[in-house]
């Protein structure tokens, strides 16, 4: 029974897009969030965010559904590359901005390092981990989610950028001039 809840596909969709739905509904009324977060515990805001924005990527891979016809070697090439490329992103962005930059107060605007080239590079490795998970273990549903999974976050981005606007300023207005890319970055 258990393995059945688990491993249903609709069961992990669904948690992201109900934590996806509340942090979008308290992201777009700002003063009622600065009360909230000062009410919640730092620990279940962390518990919430991992389930929401982590957990559902990882776990649908697992979960049953139609596989990817793709050549075991060619899923475990790109998905770990996609996957490393995830932790070193995500490891120089935080040590950018810290931790879990949602739970600080951080009084200094970061535009240089990772910052200078991408403005949300902690979204961008969950995306590379989304998809690194459904190439790997060659899950057609996971691949499936990964999508709007990655491009979701440019509601999320919104409500930040005028959160940003608003706490920063010209100081940002400038940043985002020289800095366009939100999630993917122009290579050159």
């Amino acid at each position: 029974m258990l393995t059945k809840f688990w491993g249903n596909p609709l069961f992990w969709i669904g948690i992201y897009f109900v934590g996806y739905v509340i942090t979008i509904i308290a992201m777009s009324h700002p003063k009622r969030l600065n009360k909230t977060e000062k009410k919640i515990p730092k620990p279940l805001m962390r518990f919430f965010m991992l389930l929401t924005f982590i957990a559902p990527p990882v776990a649908l891979p697992f979960t049953r559904g139609p596989k990817l016809a793709i050549p075991t070697p060619v899923a475990l090439t790109v998905g770990i590359i996609l996957l490393i490329a995830n932790f070193i992103i995500k490891a120089v962005a935080q040590r950018q901005i810290g931790a879990l930059p949602v739970l600080k107060k951080k009084s200094n605007l970061v535009t240089t390092g990772i910052y200078g080239v991408i403005r949300n590079p902690l979204y961008m490795s969950n995306g590379l981990l989304a998809i690194g998970m459904a190439i790997l273990f060659k899950s057609l549903n996971a691949l499936l989610f990964s999508v709007p999974y990655s491009f979701l976050y440019l509601l999320i981005i919104y409500f930040e950028e005028k959160d940003l606007l608003e706490k920063y300023g010209e100081e940002y207005k400038e940043y985002k001039k020289k800095v366009k890319w939100k999630i993917i970055p122009k290579i050159i």
